[in-house]
């Protein structure tokens, strides 16, 4: 709560303006856990189908897509677009679906959270397995239609949005769109098949 007392505001205010988004984030790790727990009965099709839902409902994933290819963006038809969001749907929820595949007593911690630029909200957490910290994992959320969603999430000191805009944008530059669509399309079947991690 530094951050809090720093920005000036008393505890019961800082949780009233941050509160709703962090239960975004606490549901969104509730679930990835609970799915973690019996992974291996559900196998990564059974992890895919878990987190589909959970997934659209706490990511902002066309946002995130459409940021992801930066200037590229506008220069797509409608039909690309979709295609690229579906395509990018899809490889985020494979992609946690594939990192968190197996229980070891792993548990999120929420470390703080505070309003930043554009009234959005950063909520810093850590995973720790039985007490030994293995990543810091920060969410930054956007109101969205009346409610919180993920737009960025920054993995020890790494942005995603920004990794994946620099890959994808490099592919396009360098072969055209299809190319980077047949790229997102087959890591799915990669990860799902077990060949990559995510």
């Amino acid at each position: 709560m530094a951050a809090a007392w720093l920005l000036g505001l008393t505890a019961p205010a800082y949780a009233a303006q941050t509160g709703p988004a962090v239960a975004v984030v606490r549901q969104f790790q509730d679930t990835l856990i609970a799915v973690m727990k019996v992974g291996k009965s559900l196998g990564f099709e059974g992890r895919y189908g878990r987190l589909m839902p959970v997934v659209r409902r706490s990511h902002n994933v066309a946002y995130i897509a459409e940021l992801t290819l930066g200037p590229y963006w506008g220069r797509l038809t409608v039909a690309q677009r979709q295609a690229f969001v579906h395509a990018f749907t899809e490889l985020t929820v494979a992609t946690y679906a594939a990192q968190f595949r197996r229980y070891s007593g792993q548990a999120f911690h929420r470390i703080a959270s505070e309003k930043v630029a554009q009234g959005d909200v950063l909520v810093e957490t850590d995973i720790a397995t039985r007490g030994r910290k293995d990543a810091t994992i920060d969410y930054l959320l956007a109101p969205t239609g009346g409610h919180w969603q993920i737009v960025n999430i920054v993995a020890n000191g790494v942005s995603d949005l920004a990794l994946k805009r620099a890959q994808y944008t490099a592919i396009i530059h360098r072969k055209g769109f299809p190319a980077l669509l047949a790229a997102l399309r087959g890591k799915v079947v990669q990860l799902s098949h077990g060949t990559v991690k995510g």
